[in-house]
């Protein structure tokens, strides 16, 4: 079959162009819904993966704290002032991660709430450890307190756990 005899028989039907026509407009369509659709996919697995890495970085960032509160509770008994000054810089940089964390990318309002609770209960414990100096140890009701808010944190951290 020569190239003359195709031209001469699409010369002679005057219908196919708009045959032609026709198709393409649906595989263009076709092709617009499948772009579309995959883009669209490709989004929210990237909004979904970017939230998973905001619960990982906040749980982190909790477990970090609780671990500092538990320190702080461990020695605020017999506590010199170096390990006071120790225990006040570690609390200030949970401070410092917990506001990192809150303004990432894919912290919704739950993992918000977490690190916020967190965050109150941070500044409270540092609070306290600074009164270590005036009062050279805590009183029960303030060890109690740290505690509460230890409890606080620990509370977060399932939550955010649960997230994952």
């Amino acid at each position: 079959m020569s190239w003359e005899s195709v031209s001469f028989w699409i010369e002679h039907h005057p219908g196919l162009a708009s045959w032609v026509q026709a198709f393409g407009s649906i595989a263009a369509i076709l092709a617009a819904i499948w772009i579309a659709s995959r883009d669209s996919r490709m989004r929210r697995n990237a909004e979904a993966e970017i939230r998973e890495n905001a619960v990982v970085r906040a749980e982190a960032v909790v477990s970090e704290a609780a671990l500092r509160v538990r320190l702080a509770i461990d020695v605020h008994k017999g506590i010199t002032p170096n390990q006071m000054d120790l225990i006040s810089t570690g609390l200030s940089q949970s401070l410092q991660h917990l506001t990192e964390v809150i303004s990432s990318d894919g912290v919704n309002s739950a993992i918000h709430t977490q690190l916020f609770l967190t965050r109150v209960a941070v500044e409270d414990v540092a609070l306290f450890v600074r009164a270590i100096s005036s009062e050279k140890n805590w009183s029960e009701n303030t060890r109690l307190s740290v505690e509460k808010r230890l409890n606080g944190i620990e509370s977060a951290q399932a939550a955010l756990v649960v997230m994952q």
